[in-house]
């Protein structure tokens, strides 16, 4: 059943009907490429579409007030256990208001809203969560002042607050938990903290360090870049980083450099921005070859760093082919593939397709002439099931009235 959230002051529910269209007539909706840009090669269809569960209708036409809602996370600890983080902001500039965090809850049968944990307040940003497998899992939210970023834990019962992170605070740029007593939190350039049950403790990296992920306790990776000059030398400015966790100390690994052929353009530098560990000798990052673009007239063109570890050292590895090229995972679809970025899958195969999606209901202030594109925050497989589920938003161009419409969407294969 498909329904539309009518106010989430109220989380009035009602049936709506919806397109059954194929795809929508946008063009390419990934977040590699502006909504506007065309997909004249998105690959093949591999018969995986989303279905929208919820339509989250705060704010997108005049009876809302200005409000628009935004959801940024989602988990799943069962079937029928499915949590949403998102926040309600008011866009009226005369009468600005803080993001008002609310959770949705799934049961099996239907969504319903539920206060954000007063541990973190209403007034919070960027919501995520984060799995501890059979103790439950973190919710952690960004404050909107110089406050650093706060954490409860959800243990099947009841919220329990985790004490700040230490230092000066700031917004939390990853994290990555193995149990209730082993939390890892990056809130910082090079500064990393962990959780131990009873207390956090800081460390300083030999790396400017922007993702996390692992696949054991003694087995992390913190990713990112280090600096390698000033480019007076003709060099880049930084070169990829890959830091490891081996459950007594973080050390800096070897990887591969990256170059631009003479002429080099202006303040050149490699990074990673994402690792996903999938196994201790399968890990992969993901960043960007780039530089300061419009400086000189005949550019080289960026390229994707990717790099893979083996178990014992860091290779390049080539990029997924065709329209999946530079896009990065958010979520693995067990031993079948990738969810991408852009609604975009990749198989173990190497094929790339687009992940279709209908059209939304022509109501509520969408015109059935409107331009669509579905733009997702995050994927979630619920574990032990064939299951997939994501939460974003379905961005409405069309002449004098364009909105956003949040969304939570199911896979059908």
């Amino acid at each position: 059943m498909r329904r539309i959230v009518t106010g989430l002051a109220v989380l009035g529910l009602a049936l709506a009907g919806c397109g059954t269209e194929a795809d929508g007539d946008d063009g390419d909706d990934g977040k590699a490429k502006p909504p506007s840009s065309s997909s004249a090669a998105t690959g093949g269809t591999s018969g995986l579409t989303w279905a929208y569960d919820e339509i989250l209708d705060a704010g997108s036409d005049e009876s809302a007030e200005g409000a628009e809602s935004k959801l940024t996370d989602v988990i799943a600890t069962a079937d029928d256990d499915v949590w949403a983080a998102g926040t309600v902001t008011a866009t009226d500039s005369a009468n600005p208001s803080p993001d008002d965090g609310f959770l949705l809850r799934y049961d099996g049968t239907r969504w319903q809203r539920q206060p954000m944990p007063a541990a973190l307040g209403s007034t919070v940003h960027e919501a995520r969560f984060d799995s501890l497998g059979p103790d439950g899992f973190l919710l952690t939210a960004s404050q909107p002042t110089l406050a650093g970023p706060r954490t409860v834990r959800w243990d099947g019962t009841r919220w329990t607050a985790l004490p700040e992170l230490p230092g000066d605070g700031g917004r939390l740029v990853d994290m990555k938990a193995f149990a209730a007593d082993d939390v890892w939190a990056l809130s910082g350039e090079s500064r990393i903290h962990h959780w131990d049950g009873t207390r956090w403790s800081t460390s300083t990296l030999p790396a400017t360090v922007v993702s996390l992920d692992g696949v054991a306790a003694d087995d992390l990776w913190a990713v990112g870049h280090r600096d390698t000059g000033d480019g007076s030398d003709g060099g880049e400015f930084t070169q990829p980083a890959a830091v490891h966790w081996d459950g007594s100390s973080w050390q800096l690994t070897e990887t591969p450099a990256y170059r631009f052929p003479e002429p080099v353009p202006p303040e050149p530098s490699a990074s990673i921005d994402d690792v996903l560990a999938l196994a201790a000798d399968d890990v992969r990052a993901y960043g960007t070859h780039s530089f300061n673009h419009g400086e000189v007239e005949d550019e080289p063109q960026e390229e994707a760093v990717r790099l893979r570890w083996d178990g014992s050292d860091w290779a390049k590895a080539p990029d997924a082919e065709g329209d999946c090229a530079g896009r990065v995972p958010m979520a693995v679809d067990g031993t079948r593939g990738l969810f991408l970025d852009g609604n975009r899958y990749v198989g173990t195969d190497g094929a790339c397709t687009k992940i279709k999606r209908p059209r939304l209901p022509s109501e509520g202030g969408v015109r059935p002439t409107s331009r669509q594109s579905l733009w997702l925050s995050a994927v979630e497989v619920v574990p032990g099931t064939d299951r997939v589920l994501g939460v974003g938003h379905v961005q409405v161009n069309q002449s004098g009235n364009p909105m956003s419409k949040s969304v939570i969407v199911s896979l059908k294969r």
